[in-house]
């Protein structure tokens, strides 16, 4: 993974940026990943989206876009089925009616771009290919190693067999770098070893260096929601955001006094199947928060409290998950 010179940092001009945010909104990539690519922080990227009729007829302008940006785009050949909580996949063709999701791969090599969505197929099966796929995308090595302890190396067909990374980076971590808040909005296109991982910091340093050159109110919107909110998290899809003063337990622990809430229970709409019972606790949690003003998490249980009345608790499913978390570290 290449540093950023300061120099290169208008080697695009803002109508190319501009570009590739339309490109972002028309395909649903993440326009960070899309930016490192330009940039050259990473040599690829590759992603799942749902393949609706909207995505089919954006498509022509995707390819478009992507060619005006000297960038290659490749998909993968089949839909995938994923369902929740443990990322069981189905393969089915594209002409299937059932909807699914699809590979999307860019680069600015179209073998790389295909190679990407090879691997990244395959990373669910093989963890021979996690490290593969991490390779080809330019992660740094402290990283790769990190991800061959998540990859599914029982080799399961009907599993994608990660461990949840973020928990597992947590317990790898004394404090945690708001860089790296991989609770919120992350950054990062993969999971630091570590919540306070250099090289993943300075990824994220000269990623935010662009994007304040192209859009410094959409920097000043990500620096806050990487610093300012408390996560109450149990995944990636799935999380609570609650601003107002925090006292840290331990990490993955404490109390939040909040006048602020922000929900993105994501699980219903991103999988195409779903833990009735999960989705029914995470509803009831989201509703005792929205009533009280204050939340404990400590290892074993929820409290919500209002006016300091305890108006619920909540056994937690163990004792990372979830975790209640902000950033230590400025």
């Amino acid at each position: 993974m290449k540093k950023l010179k300061k120099s290169l940092l208008k080697k695009y001009n803002l109508s190319d940026l501009d570009k590739l945010g339309e490109l972002s909104r028309l395909s649903r990539l993440s326009v960070l990943e899309l930016i490192s690519v330009l940039y050259d922080i990473k040599a690829v990227q590759a992603d799942t989206v749902t393949l609706n009729k909207e995505l089919i007829q954006n498509l022509p302008t995707i390819k478009k876009l992507v060619k005006s940006l000297n960038l290659q785009i490749a998909q993968s050949k089949v839909k995938y089925i994923v369902n929740s909580p443990r990322g069981i996949f189905e393969e089915i063709p594209l002409k299937d009616p059932r909807e699914g999701k699809v590979i999307l791969s860019v680069s600015k090599s179209l073998p790389k771009a295909e190679m990407a969505v090879r691997y990244y197929h395959d990373k669910m099966l093989d963890s021979r290919y996690g490290r593969k796929f991490g390779k080809l995308m330019g992660y740094p090595d402290c990283c790769l190693d990190f991800g061959d302890y998540l990859n599914n190396n029982n080799k399961d067909p009907n599993n994608f067999g990660f461990k949840n990374p973020a928990i597992e980076s947590l317990k790898r971590s004394k404090h945690f770098a708001w860089q790296l808040n991989v609770f919120t909005w992350s950054c990062l296109p993969y999971f630091p070893c570590s919540l306070n991982c250099s090289k993943s910091i300075n990824f994220v340093n000269d990623l935010l260096t662009i994007i304040k050159y192209w859009r410094p109110e959409f920097a000043k919107e990500i620096i806050y929601y990487l610093k300012e909110p408390v996560s109450l998290y149990w995944s990636c899809v799935d999380r609570i955001f609650l601003f107002g003063n925090f006292k840290k337990y331990h990490l993955g622990t404490g109390e939040v006094k909040y006048s602020k809430v922000e929900v993105h229970l994501d699980s219903e709409t991103y999988y195409e199947a779903n833990d009735p019972k999960y989705i029914k606790m995470l509803h009831q949690i989201e509703s005792k928060i929205k009533q009280g003003d204050k939340l404990i998490v400590d290892d074993k249980k929820i409290q919500i409290f209002k006016d300091k009345n305890k108006i619920a608790e909540f056994p937690k499913i163990n004792q990372y998950i979830p975790v209640l978390i902000k950033p230590d570290k400025n």
